[in-house]
């Protein structure tokens, strides 16, 4: 059951996006798994306007990362100036490292970590109740988990420039590490919905994130 409700979520964010986009739908209605559902298992609309909201959602989202490469472009300009030769140096690596380390971030959140906070959620169910989640509010979870897990997974990145420019140690991560402990779980507090499941989900990883970063710190000040 988790399966094909995650199935047919993933197909009407699709279908959303065609019609967004224009394009046609491909997949007829019938045949589509959202279809084969319970009623009480689909995504609901509680308020007239959700679809358009939630076609607004993606469309900002869509319309960001589009315009990653113009905003990072136009943020150089700004910065290069007053960047010593050895900073520059260091731009393009990190960047490309930065893209990289989100990306891992979100396939992790997308694929290991929602699917097992779904399930948790669902196990929660009593038998005598039914879930039956807005859309609106499925899809801005969805898109905050990733966001989240990609934001904190640049942790390693971060840590790397700070060192390379003298800020950050080895050393003074571990003398801090109790502080970042708390601190980490209070970023999961931030960054993920507003339940213990996923700000755990959030922290492990951080935790992990943290350690690597030390390591990374370490390597650089050797360099």
């Amino acid at each position: 059951m988790e399966s094909q409700h995650s199935s047919g979520v993933v197909l009407a964010v699709k279908k959303l996006v065609g019609q967004w986009l224009g394009q046609p739908d491909e997949t007829p209605e019938p045949d589509a798994p959202i279809a084969d559902l319970p009623p009480a298992r689909r995504l609901q609309a509680l308020r007239p306007m959700t679809y358009f909201f939630i076609s607004l959602q993606i469309a900002f989202v869509g319309g960001l990362l589009l315009a990653l490469p113009v905003i990072f472009y136009q943020a150089w300009r700004f910065v290069a100036p007053g960047l010593l030769q050895r900073e520059k140096r260091l731009t393009l690596p990190i960047i490309s490292l930065s893209v990289l380390c989100f990306s891992v971030g979100a396939m992790i959140a997308y694929y290991i970590v929602l699917p097992l906070g779904l399930r948790f959620f669902l196990a929660l169910e009593p038998p005598d109740m039914t879930s039956q989640w807005a859309a609106d509010e499925y899809i801005g979870f969805v898109l905050r988990l990733i966001a989240g897990f990609g934001i904190v997974f640049e942790m390693p990145v971060l840590s790397l420039f700070l060192a390379k420019v003298g800020v950050l140690t080895a050393a003074r991560m571990r003398r801090i590490r109790r502080y970042a402990i708390i601190g980490i779980f209070v970023l999961g507090a931030i960054f993920t919905p507003p339940d213990p499941v996923s700000q755990i989900l959030m922290a492990l990883p951080l935790l992990l994130l943290y350690e690597i970063s030390i390591w990374v710190c370490k390597i650089a000040e050797k360099k």
